[in-house]
């Protein structure tokens, strides 16, 4: 298993309390005109570029209010030239894409090469069918990258299974996976903590990761917050120290299971549990890293966030995906990717295992298919900001495609000359 990083939550408090006012004020995602580039997961030679263009992908669930609302049935603002370093700079009031195929042709505008599917439901648009769904991907220029319909409760079923081998075998994404943790606990209750049910998980993620390799595909698992509690176990109070998700880690098949983190989940994961008796915190890089060497780690969700200061209690998220904006008409906005503490690193955030995604990215490769899916929970803004999913996904995508080796972002890039 990974060792524990030296730096407990006592210190993190400690930290946050001297670097409120750096984290508060944040930045600004820079802005970027080069000429796309293509790679895969872990970089592009041409210019350095950290996020090949051709691996840039869109989480559908960021977007999910626009995928379900009726194709130009509503008016919203999408951000002028200037935003949001000017959050007055709302851009003109246009009718917003809704729907699969609207949708698919704004992403790839603002440059976005694939997505990854959470539902195949357009809701307001009428019933689809997965062939049609592909026609659109084709004629929009975009793929399939991948989809969180793989549930393990629901993928251990053959006939379940054989279901989505299909549709991924219409669509043409090649890794299935979920976000959902492998053993559920009771209705309104944290996951089970109990080793059995835990060796269950790992025993049928590995049935299952075989049963998809053999088809060509990969399973992955996107770990969210419980993931990251201790075991809690009568039976096995040696492992009361032991992170559920190092031990699923070590006991999984890496030729067979596979993982795809997001930035965000798991910082805050490392921030709610600490070590019950010494407030160490996991390890997140030490875990990166481990997956790296594996193989094991072929997609990444990059999800940015500010940290709450001052900190919240233990067992409580410690970072918002909001922001609140002077001068910006519908407080609060969206964090869009690249301008919050999670993006940026250290010592904008006060974690120094916060890296940034300059150095995460640099640091740790991915192996195929390589995706990074931009993402946020809180993408869809509230009814007097109906275009905020949509302009988060432009801003982030400019971020993305700007970010290079050994270029750290920051207010100042928009006066720098495009690269490569």
């Amino acid at each position: 298993m990974s060792s524990e990083s030296s730096f407990s939550r006592r210190t993190l408090l400690s930290a946050g309390a001297g670097i409120a006012g750096v984290t508060a004020l944040g930045g600004t995602p820079a802005v970027g005109s080069e000429t796309p580039g293509d790679g895969h997961g872990g970089g592009d030679a041409r210019g350095g570029r950290l996020v090949p263009r051709g691996r840039l992908g869109v989480q559908q669930w960021a977007v999910r209010d626009a995928i379900t609302r009726a194709n130009r049935s509503v008016m919203g603002y999408l951000g002028g030239a200037n935003f949001p370093t000017d959050p007055a700079d709302r851009g003109p009031l246009v009718p917003l894409p809704g729907g699969f195929r609207a949708v698919f042709a704004y992403l790839v505008s603002v440059g976005y090469k694939g997505v990854e599917f959470f539902s195949f439901d357009q809701g307001a648009n009428g019933p689809i069918t997965v062939r049609e769904i592909r026609r659109a991907l084709n004629d929009a220029g975009l793929v399939a990258a991948g989809s969180h319909q793989g549930g393990l409760q629901q993928m251990i079923n053959p006939a379940y299974r054989q279901d989505q081998i299909d549709i991924a075998g219409v669509l043409g994404y090649r890794m299935i996976g979920t976000a959902a943790d492998p053993f559920p606990g009771p209705p309104g209750q944290p996951p089970s903590g109990l080793l059995a049910d835990w060796q269950k998980a790992a025993g049928d993620a590995n049935t299952v990761g075989a049963a998809l390799r053999a088809a060509g595909l990969k399973y992955f698992f996107h770990p969210e917050q419980d993931w990251f509690r201790f075991f809690s176990d009568p039976v096995h109070p040696e492992l009361n120290r032991v992170h559920r998700l190092d031990w699923f880690t070590d006991h999984t098949d890496p030729r067979l299971v596979f993982f795809e983190p997001d930035t965000m989940h798991t910082l805050a994961g490392r921030g709610r549990f600490p070590d019950p008796v010494d407030g160490r915190l996991f390890d997140v890089n030490a875990w990166y890293g481990r997956l790296a060497a594996k193989r094991r780690l072929i997609a990444w969700h990059v999800k940015d966030a500010d940290r709450i200061i001052p900190l919240p209690p233990a067992g409580t998220n410690p970072f918002t995906q909001e922001r609140t904006r002077p001068g910006f008409f519908a407080n609060p906005d969206v964090v869009y990717v690249g301008e919050g503490s999670i993006g940026r690193g250290y010592p904008v955030d006060p974690d120094p295992e916060v890296l940034g995604y300059q150095e995460t990215f640099t640091r740790f490769r991915l192996s195929e298919p390589g995706w990074f899916h931009a993402e946020s929970d809180a993408g869809p803004g509230p009814g007097t900001d109906p275009g905020r999913s949509l302009r988060w996904a432009k801003i982030s995508a400019r971020y993305m495609l700007d970010l290079r080796k050994g270029r750290q972002h920051c207010e100042d890039d928009r006066s720098r000359q495009p690269e490569g």
